[in-house]
């Protein structure tokens, strides 16, 4: 492979890296008006109206993750003992799509929470979109600079 193909594919990694940090900062702030706007919520509710649906970015550390991935999560939280000090949390299934459909988040938010939570999943839907296609471009590019590795280990026709 030639140092130019190099460098390109060394740029693209550090683009996507820096994009996919982008994206997750993004998100952790939308992640963040939910917290707020809840809390503003719950303030002005009894208490077993103040609902248990929740929303995390985390970034994603298994083997086979990319750097710089992350995933948009939302859960349920369940406390166990009157005090409230232990809380177990089960995440939502997200589906196929960008978005979480409404029928996933409206089985176990209160209203309040599922206007809130309908509101940011679009903004939230946007960011996969935009990381995935960011993660696209990544793998394109290493899939090309292994097809020129592979090209260049092969003689070539005519002897040129």
């Amino acid at each position: 492979m030639s140092e130019e193909a190099r460098r390109i594919e060394e740029t693209v990694e550090a683009w996507a890296q820096v994009r996919l940090q982008a994206l997750a900062a993004q998100a952790g702030e939308v992640a963040s008006q939910f917290y707020v706007r809840a809390a503003r919520e719950r303030a002005s509710r009894a208490r077993s109206e103040w609902g248990r649906l929740g929303v995390r970015v985390r970034p994603l550390r298994s083997a086979r993750a990319a750097p710089g991935a992350f995933a948009i999560e939302w859960f349920t939280r369940r406390w166990v003992n009157q005090a409230g000090a232990q809380t177990f949390t089960s995440y939502i299934r997200r589906g196929t799509g960008d978005r979480y459909p409404r029928s996933a988040l409206a089985g176990v938010a209160q209203p309040w929470e599922l206007a809130i939570a309908e509101e940011l999943e679009g903004r939230f839907g946007q960011i996969r979109r935009m990381a995935r296609s960011v993660s696209r471009v990544r793998m394109a590019c290493r899939q090309h600079a292994k097809l020129e590795r592979t090209l260049d280990g092969c003689p070539r026709e005519g002897g040129v």
